[in-house]
């Protein structure tokens, strides 16, 4: 059943799912071949390559696979099929590299209880409770395999997210994973705990050195600034210094400097500074030809999750708007959870929903424009969906972003290469993965749709590749 939510006397279903993990890493994992025998070669045969760079599609094509890295793709005759090979018959089939959502969070659980700040139910959901349940991910990265999703980019939270990383490079049962760690905030949020902190807030020069030099020296994959400052802010001058102190220390560092910034005047700042990639749209008006020229100067990377507002929209409506989500992929404690939602006191009258939905339909006009402005602009786009944050559940997420940046104007090739190559290039492992090319990581997904067609069809997965391991899709969804 998707509505049953286990009480907190429930725990045991953790250790339950973890035993299932451990059972599903047998199940699916090929043995590796004994010492003295050619290392295991797979391939798939007869399928339709979409690369990831934009390039035609390559009909009747060929991936050779030994061990976890592609050894050759393309058309058949220009890929030999090595002998003793394990081949796949994905005739008729879609091959695509695997999805890559490059803005998520790890310290969030997609509900309410990670962000008690939008709504508060701690008192039956504990915080501190909820983060320890957090430091296994592992249901989450079922989710994302099961999406299609073959790398992650945690763009900001708790210490124990840099943790993740290794266990997650290693296992074929999870997404890559980059993480920012915790953030540097002009905000002295309360949303911490009393040993650990994922805002560090930047009220003096001072702080910004300490906080990027903690950053960098847990070896992170970016310094964010949480810069939720604007124009006519308070001090504005002083907390525009000390992002562009923030830019000073991550060129020192040598770390990727990351910015949130959600009003144009804080979005062209980041720019200025140096940021190279933005992890939310411009919106608050339409983006202009100074900002789009300083982003193209720069290389800023721009990601517009369009679709995370609407999951804060459902839940002040007490109204979890499931239709879009394949529930399968969804771990049964985050589904329940998101039912739940609509059984939370304090239900809006209908005048204020039907409001807040005409101003979140607004919202995405703009965003969506704003998305197409910089996209001619040549200016990178990536997807990320901000998976963690209220009713954007971690996994699925990813098809509605991406539908929402096709319904915005970008054709599904383009959606695609924003998914894949420009994702890894954003998580900075652009020559590891998101691309079908030889020498990368194999990992891929196998559609049974034309998603250049329609980017919809990448929801019609039928196998995930990671790190040249074969997992059917339907083993990798939650049953009840």
């Amino acid at each position: 059943m998707y509505n049953r939510l286990p009480t907190w006397s429930d725990v045991a279903w953790r250790t339950g799912y973890a035993l299932l993990l451990i059972a599903s890493a047998a199940l699916l994992i090929t043995p590796q071949a004994a010492v003295g025998q050619d290392p295991p070669v797979r391939v798939l045969m007869g399928g339709t390559l979409v690369d990831g760079t934009a390039a035609p599609p390559i009909p009747d094509g060929v991936v050779v696979i030994r061990d976890d890295r592609i050894e050759c793709v393309g058309a058949r005759a220009a890929c030999a099929v090595p002998a003793g090979a394990e081949t796949v018959d994905v005739t008729g089939k879609w091959v695509i590299p695997g999805l890559v959502d490059a803005h998520m969070h790890y310290s969030q659980t997609g509900w309410a209880d990670g962000r008690p700040d939008a709504y508060d139910a701690r008192e039956r959901f504990p915080y501190d409770a909820t983060i320890a349940g957090l430091k296994d991910p592992s249901p989450f990265w079922r989710s994302y395999l099961c999406s299609g999703v073959t790398a992650t980019y945690d763009v900001g939270g708790f210490p124990w997210t840099w943790g993740i990383r290794e266990e997650a490079e290693r296992s074929p049962l999870a997404p890559h994973v980059a993480a920012a760690g915790p953030l540097l905030s002009t905000r002295d949020h309360w949303l911490n705990l009393p040993g650990e902190r994922q805002f560090l807030f930047i009220d003096s020069d001072e702080a910004v050195d300490a906080g990027a030099r903690y950053v960098a020296a847990n070896g992170s994959d970016a310094i964010k600034v949480w810069f939720l400052v604007g124009e006519a802010s308070p001090d504005t001058l002083g907390w525009k210094t000390r992002l562009m102190r923030a830019g000073e220390r991550a060129r020192e560092l040598n770390v990727p400097l990351i910015v949130h910034a959600t009003n144009l005047w804080g979005a062209k700042q980041a720019v200025a500074v140096g940021a190279q990639l933005l992890v939310h749209s411009v919106s608050d008006r339409e983006v202009d030809d100074e900002f789009l020229a300083a982003a193209e100067a720069t290389g800023t990377i721009y990601t517009p999750t369009l679709i995370v507002t609407d999951g804060y929209r459902q839940l002040r409506a007490r109204a979890f708007e499931s239709s879009g989500y394949d529930l399968a992929c969804v771990d049964p404690t985050t589904r329940a959870k998101a039912f739940l939602t609509d059984s939370l006191p304090d239900h809006p009258e209908a005048a204020t929903v039907a409001q807040a939905r005409e101003r979140a339909t607004r919202q995405l006009e703009l965003t969506s424009a704003n998305l197409m402005r910089v996209h001619q602009a040549g200016i990178p786009v990536v997807v990320g969906t901000d998976a963690g944050n209220p009713l954007t559940l971690h996994g699925p997420a990813i098809f509605l972003e991406m539908e929402a940046m096709q319904r915005a104007g970008m054709t599904p090739m383009e959606v695609l290469v924003a998914a894949t190559r420009n994702g890894a290039v954003a998580m900075g492992r652009g020559a590891d993965f998101g691309t079908l090319q030889a020498g990368r990581v194999a990992d891929l997904v196998v559609l049974g749709a034309d998603p250049t067609n329609d980017i919809a069809n990448t929801r019609r997965i039928e196998l995930i590749v990671r790190a040249g391991v074969v997992h059917r899709r339907r083993d990798l969804e939650f049953r009840d």
